[in-house]
């Protein structure tokens, strides 16, 4: 299993589109597994910059949106 950072497009309540940055893991095969929310959080503040870092570059990938998902979507198992 893997994962990375990705920007995630949902709808809202009246059809509104809105983004949010999740944790996405994958299958072995490379196949999408599910997502959630991601944090900001580390042991100092350079944890902090490098976690940020990595959101940004991440941000560049395809946007996802939960259809792109089967079955659960959520990270119980990490």
């Amino acid at each position: 299993m893997s994962w990375n950072y990705r920007v995630m497009e949902f709808e809202d309540e009246v059809g509104g589109k809105y983004f949010e940055i999740k944790e996405v893991y994958y299958n072995r095969d490379g196949s999408l597994m599910g997502y959630c929310d991601a944090s900001v959080s580390g042991g100092s503040f350079g944890d902090i910059i490098s976690t940020l870092d990595m959101m940004k570059t991440d941000a560049h990938k395809a946007i996802l949106k939960p259809s792109d998902f089967k079955g659960e979507s959520d990270c119980t198992e990490r």
